[in-house]
């Protein structure tokens, strides 16, 4: 597929390795080192001459910290080159941008890109290239580029802060991006694996130590409007613990994900985007004139100023609007803004759903709370302010933020309280609360709680081990270097492979995605069944470029859905759509018509030829069956003669060896793969 390559990442290779070597000095000496270390391992073109730069330093467990940023571009930026490279002398970042359109498939396969890769990355890092293995989720869809996943192994564990990803142009070879995480981290205090316990020892501490949680879960269907509940065993990332490899006991994840800058300034940003959200239309306001039971603005506006601690009586009312819920049918909710603060008032029960202070002297003071002290005032407040919902919630401990920083300074405290339903946490419903350490006050809460909603029974389900063990399958628990408590180092034992992008249905086992549905593997697979196959050369193209139909075989004589081509045609984004969602998104581009639906259908050859020309936007054309003359040896219906001949033109169906077009024939995956592969050369 043609496509305008309009960003990301870097170069050409060059003989040569990276050599740590400068010091920190933020002068034109430090500058120079840092130019060099870029032109050691790349090659910068002769006409990328405008050369722009800045840089910054951090302070990192007692070491300062220089990052230079370095920019290439050529006069007009058709093309540049960025670079960022750290005071170790290493390579941290590289993107290369050039503003061309790549015609039809890329070239380059898989496993010639991945040698290129593997070449560069010793190149960059040779300290550590040798111990850096690609993922088995290493290579994503993408049209353009191939993009591989290294992560480093120590001991044969996976240390799960240093990783590096690599990208190679589909159609020149080259490398285009690269990016390394992790490269100011002390690799040489890692824990021995001496004294560990056993994999088996690990499972069985996890399963009585840790355990899979089981959660409700929303998901809010924009297309049919409708909210659903369901309940689901929820793997990795959710509890934030391990198991130690050396004692066997659970410990708590190091909070590496705390969210810097003020909270303040979160809150607001937050504000000024929700105040336009779902507001009414002047007509959607009539309708809901007539209605009885909304409360007016005047009474949200006081009701704001009672409940919401900072904001004061004197602060100006600066807009306000009344909205309507996109996901609860009949819930109107007022949005106030005031200078220095917003909240959201429920316009039937009155009930304050949120508030953000923002204002200057929201986030100054002297209070300079403890997170217990801070707790505790949130807790209170809550009490006061929603006492029965509260009564229904339990404090949640996320293992990814809590605190707001700006520097090593903490500025903010987060608390999230999780509604509780059957006895399980319902994830997405309850309350967040911020409170500023400085100036003691509650600058943020929100309340999200569904008043209308039906809640499936967990009374038959499977078993926490045996959700884990479903996980596992995937997952693979196994030996990894992570941080813990206070962000030291340990060997842990934790699921290897990110197993965050999937649930587990608790009444089969199965894997849910996290709308709730069966779970849509959008992984670019390896077909075992088409080793000297005729169209072995064209599936293979169209793997190596994103293109695939699901699963581990291709069952190239199978005669292929119309569904199933349309999907293996938009490949790149059709796994972000279900079916109906699908075929709207088809029926507004114009490739299919609402009464050609018959996703179960065994597609037709002339039904292909319609789809691969309008696919090309040549549909309005084909449609005109007067202009065309029919190439082929047997009739064509006018109603696909203009289709046929225009895939006869691009060579798209040159139709069998006496030159019959066949178009009532059924079309197999292999010759599905052939027609798709010829016309992504022709787009």
């Amino acid at each position: 597929m043609k496509k305008i390559v309009g960003m990301l990442l870097a170069f050409s290779l060059v003989l040569g390795s990276a050599v740590p070597a400068f010091a920190a000095e933020m002068n034109s000496a430090g500058l120079e080192k840092a130019i060099n270390q870029v032109k050691n391992v790349v090659t910068i073109p002769s006409d990328y001459k405008d050369f722009q730069y800045s840089s910054s330093q951090y302070e990192d467990n007692g070491k300062t910290i220089t990052v230079w940023y370095l920019n290439w571009n050529k006069s007009d930026y058709s093309g540049g080159i960025s670079a960022t490279v750290e005071n170790n002398g290493y390579l941290i970042n590289f993107n290369k941008f050039v503003n061309k359109a790549n015609e039809g498939l890329g070239t380059v396969t898989k496993e010639a890109a991945q040698k290129t890769a593997n070449t560069f990355l010793a190149k960059v890092r040779p300290d550590i290239a040798a111990e850096m293995r690609a993922t088995k989720d290493s290579d994503y869809s993408s049209t353009d580029r191939h993009s591989f996943r290294y992560r480093l192994y120590k001991n044969d564990a996976v240390v799960s802060y240093v990783e590096a990803r690599v990208e190679v142009d589909k159609y020149t070879g080259e490398i285009i991006g690269y990016n390394f995480q992790g490269s100011g981290e002390d690799l040489t205090k890692l824990p021995s694996a001496a004294g560990i316990i056993s994999l088996e020892e690990a499972q069985k501490a996890y399963l009585e130590k840790i355990k899979v949680p089981l959660n409700y879960y929303s998901n809010y269907d924009y297309n049919k409007k409708v909210l659903t509940v369901f309940p689901a065993y929820a793997g990795n990332g959710e509890n934030g613990k391990v198991i130690d490899a050396k004692t066997g006991e659970a410990v708590k994840l190091y909070n590496e994900y705390r969210i810097f800058g003020d909270a303040g300034g979160y809150a607001k940003a937050k504000t000024e985007s929700a105040a336009n959200d779902n507001q009414l239309t002047k007509e959607e306001l009539a309708a809901v004139d007539s209605l009885s039971g909304l409360i007016s603005k005047e009474k949200a506006e006081s009701i704001l100023r009672a409940s919401a601690p900072g904001i004061t009586g004197s602060m100006k009312v600066t807009n306000a609007s009344l909205s309507k819920s996109y996901n609860e049918p009949g819930k109107y909710l007022w949005e106030i803004g005031f200078d220095g603060a917003y909240g959201v008032v429920n316009a039937k029960s009155g009930e304050m759903t949120s508030f953000y202070l923002y204002g200057e002297n929201s986030s100054k003071g002297s209070s300079n709370l403890t997170e217990a002290k801070a707790k505790e005032k949130a807790e209170a407040f809550l009490k006061k302010t929603a006492s029965e919902k509260f009564a229904q919630s339990r404090f949640y401990e996320s293992p990814n933020y809590v605190l707001y920083k700006s520097m090593d300074n903490v500025t903010d405290f987060s608390f999230n309280y999780y509604r509780q339903v059957n006895g399980i946490d319902f994830v997405g419903n309850g309350f967040t609360i911020i409170v500023n350490k400085a100036s003691g006050l509650i600058t943020h809460y929100d309340l999200s709680w569904f008043d209308d909603v039906k809640f499936p029974s967990i009374d038959k389900v499977i078993s926490s081990d045996a959700a884990f063990y479903a996980f596992n399958k995937e997952g693979q628990l196994g030996l990894m270097y992570k941080k813990v408590n206070d962000g030291e180092t340990a060997l842990v034992y934790d699921f290897v492979n990110a197993t965050g992008n999937f649930l587990i249905d608790p009444a089969t086992g199965a894997k849910l995605g996290w709308d709730g549905k069966p779970y849509k593997d959008s992984s670019i697979p390896s077909y075992s069944d088409m080793k000297g196959h005729w169209a072995e050369a064209a599936v293979e193209k169209l793997l190596d470029n994103g293109y695939y139909l699901t699963g581990e075989k291709f069952n190239p004589n199978t005669k292929i859905t119309q569904l199933n081509f349309l999907r293996y045609l938009y490949s790149p984004i059709q796994a972000y759509y279900d079916e109906d969602e699908f075929y709207k998104m088809l029926i507004n581009d114009k490739i299919i018509k609402e009464n050609e639906k018959a996703p179960g259908a065994a597609l037709t050859r002339q039904d292909a030829a319609k789809f691969a020309v309008r696919y090309l936007g040549q549909g309005k054309a084909a449609e005109h069956s007067e202009i065309f003359i029919n190439p082929f040896s047997d009739s064509i219906s006018n109603s696909y003669k203009g289709y046929a001949a225009i895939c006869y033109g691009f060579g798209i169906m040159k139709g069998d060896k006496n030159g019959r077009f066949n178009g009532s024939n059924q079309v197999t995956n292999a010759e599905a793969a052939t027609i798709i592969y010829n016309v992504l050369q022709v787009k």
